[in-house]
């Protein structure tokens, strides 16, 4: 560096890549500058020569590539890899930014081992440096990612997970944070997503600092990012009608196929990130069903839940977890309900949630009188004549979705009493009350009053659920059995849509039951079909069902639910009845969107499903604005237009049109106006015809943008 001034060390970069061989000489010149330097800083970090030494580490990270035989390259890497692990406190932060980018270099070159420079990343995580650590961060995951998509060694894989969920035991806090980021990270990229990872990230649920249980327990409910539950996307047709009207009306602009480049890269963002957001609640299914024991999860952090002195957004989503866990395997944990009923009152804060983590845990398996409890105080407690109308529309709500899971745990006295306030003249009320009907009318119509159960639970009021027994599976296996003899041939769909009741009641139970009991909603099932005659033949046809089959046993589903006009298809039309639908795009776009999500996981989404605080709220009228509020809204409004049409039109005036308006005196001696003069009249006219076409295209441009 004293014969190259740091200004030159860009044009000697430049030569030494052009011609290695010619300028080996100047190379080891400044290696040898940089050891010189390099004990300087090492016995005075914070030294007032931190920048040009960064200017030299960076040189001899970019040309050291073309020297990987010389050995002066090959100890670039430990050199500086010694000085930022034995001094990185105290270093400068441009100083220590610019060493990491070099080692990160130098790794990519394969100039150094990824396993030495790793442990000092992550001890670079304590820094109070937040730019450098979000670099060391992406540098970490796309490292990762790198190696599982080129290498073929099964080890180095392996031992690269290992070397992660090993540091998620570390003592500080910050860099075990950025740990388990990572490894999440990586689960959302589809690297890790085993369920050692799984069960690495649960144990971190029952770690001792905040910032990691709280990221550990929403990954187990699908928050894989900072912004958690708070994030949420507009539809993609409303995205791809703002992203339109931003381009429109452009057409005065230059380069109008880069544009139209930009524009498809802009909707494939979008397409990607509606797919990542549908996408993640199947993953965090896929994690609670990676953990080893369920059971043995579920009550470790219930007991951390009853002794922990965490803030109440820690405890909710402890709540959650354990919820969806209860839910999702039919565990049995008799003492989270009594936790629960302490919160079931309506002057707690977060009572919707809790409601529906109650709802959430409720299942066939538990015994009834373990919930009735609950019921009652709900019943108590929320619908009763002191309370609002909205407190006594959460609880009825609550009642329902509870008994939709659990029916034998609602007295038929509780039930009828409940059911009279389908004539309140409240609507939230009567809408409550009118869905917990049309519930009971599927699972439980006998508990019913005769004038409540409609006309096909009339015709059938002894459709009464055993303790332990899902009415779903029945009807699973009489469509299995259909599935069967379509593919032998012995079952005329063109004659029969559906199954006959007959049928129905000829079908044991208890076979059925064993049945459910036996598979675990793998995606390849054990199931035993009998034939026509079960009684005489008594034989028994093993097969695996695939995917296939899965898609084939849906569509039979729509087709009896279409038929019969069963299952919740009903109670949902007659709670939807009232409110306000949404548009078809949306409904269409929802529907395809849940296709598809059932089609890709074949785990059962009504067990264990997320119940959102929108379904225990229920219908929330539109209140009356004051004047001063109607007064803001317009104000608003008309702001939103003026925002509007500028977007709509966003550029102005071209140099075309301004030269429409300049004084034809100044511009009467150009050489345009010149040529005009000398045009021929042919030439005149074909001008103008030309003209013309141009502004009626234009036009209709801008009527199409303005009817969209």
């Amino acid at each position: 560096a004293d014969e190259y001034s740091m200004a030159d060390l860009l044009t000697l970069q430049n030569l030494v890549r052009r011609d290695p061989e010619g300028y080996v000489l100047e190379f080891r010149q400044q290696y040898q500058h940089f050891l010189s330097t390099l004990e300087v800083f090492r016995l005075n970090p914070s030294g007032k020569d931190a920048k040009p030494f960064g200017k030299l580490v960076r040189f001899l990270a970019h040309v050291s590539p073309c020297y990987k035989k010389h050995k002066e390259a090959q100890e670039l890497g430990p050199n500086l890899l010694t000085l930022l692990d034995h001094q990185y406190q105290v270093l400068s932060r441009d100083l220590r930014q610019i060493i990491v980018q070099s080692l990160i270099q130098v790794v990519n070159r394969n100039m150094l081992s990824r396993f030495r420079v790793l442990p000092v990343f992550f001890n670079l995580f304590r820094c109070q440096d937040k730019p450098l650590r979000a670099l060391i961060f992406s540098h970490v995951v796309n490292d990762v990612v790198k190696v599982h998509e080129k290498a073929r060694d099964q080890k180095l894989k392996s031992k690269l997970q290992g070397f992660f969920l090993q540091r998620l035991k570390d003592d500080n806090s910050m860099s075990v944070k950025k740990g388990l980021d990572a490894v999440i990270e990586l689960w959302r990229r589809k690297i890790w997503n085993d369920a050692k990872t799984v069960n690495a990230i649960g144990d971190l649920t029952f770690s001792k600092i905040g910032k990691v249980k709280a990221t550990a327990l929403r990954f187990f409910l699908g928050f894989h990012d900072d912004e958690g539950d708070s994030r949420s996307l507009l539809p993609q047709s409303v995205q791809f009608k703002n992203l339109y009207l931003q381009n429109a009306n452009l057409t005065n602009v230059k380069r109008r196929k880069k544009r139209l480049r930009k524009m498809e890269r802009d909707k494939k963002k979008i397409t990607k990130a509606h797919r990542e957001e549908n996408g993640s609640m199947r993953r965090s299914i896929a994690a609670i069903h990676l953990l080893y024991d369920p059971q043995a999860f579920a009550e470790r952090l219930f007991s951390q839940l009853k002794s922990c002195t965490d803030p109440f957004e820690v405890r909710l989503l402890m709540m959650n977890v354990i919820s969806r866990l209860v839910g999702t395997h039919r565990l049995i944990l008799l003492n989270f309900y009594p936790f629960l009923q302490k919160y079931l009152h309506s002057g707690q804060s977060s009572v919707t949630k809790i409601l529906a983590y109650f709802a959430q845990a409720s299942h066939p398996l538990v015994p009834p009188e373990d919930i009735s409890p609950l019921i009652r105080s709900l019943a108590d407690n929320f619908v009763t004549d002191r309370s609002s109308p909205e407190v006594m529309a959460i609880g009825l709500n609550a009642i329902r979705e509870v008994c939709i899971r659990c029916p034998l745990a609602l007295s038929s006295e509780l039930l009828q009493d409940l059911a009279m306030y389908k004539k309140s003249k409240t609507k939230g009320v009567m809408m409550a009350a009118r869905g917990l009907i049309a519930a009971f009318r599927e699972v439980d119509p006998s508990k019913l009053h005769r004038k409540d159960r409609g006309k096909e639970a009339s015709m059938n009021p002894n459709k009464t659920r055993e303790y332990g027994f899902d009415g779903n599976d029945e009807e699973d296996n009489i469509l299995l059995s259909k599935l069967m003899a379509e593919e032998k041939g012995d079952f005329n769909a063109g004659e029969s849509e559906a199954l006959d009741e007959d049928t129905k009641e000829e079908m044991n139970p208890e076979a059925s039951r064993g049945q459910s009991e036996g598979g675990e909603h793998d995606s390849t099932s054990l199931v035993s079909s009998t034939q026509e005659d079960q009684r005489e033949s008594k034989s028994v046809k093993v097969r695996f069902l695939t995917s296939k089959d899965f898609r084939k046993l849906k569509a039979l589903k729509a087709n009896v639910n279409a038929r019969q006009g069963k299952k919740r298809g009903r109670a949902e039309a007659e709670l939807g009845g009232l409110e306000e639908s949404e548009s078809d795009d949306e409904q269409s776009e929802g529907q395809h969107e849940s296709d598809m999500s059932e089609d890709e996981t074949n785990f059962d989404n009504e067990e264990g499903a997320e119940i959102g605080e929108e379904a225990i709220i229920g219908y929330v009228p539109r209140k009356k604005l004051t004047k001063e509020e109607r007064r803001e809204a317009l104000k608003a409004n008309k702001e939103g237009l003026a925002r509007k049409w500028a977007e709509r039109n966003p550029s102005g005036t071209t140099n075309r049109e301004k030269l429409k308006n300049k004084p034809f005196q100044l511009v009467k001696h150009s050489e345009k106006i010149k040529r005009k003069k000398n045009l021929a009249f042919n030439d005149q006219q074909k001008k103008n015809i030309k003209h013309i076409k141009g502004l009626k295209k234009l036009q209709k441009k801008k009527l199409k943008s303005m009817r969209k």
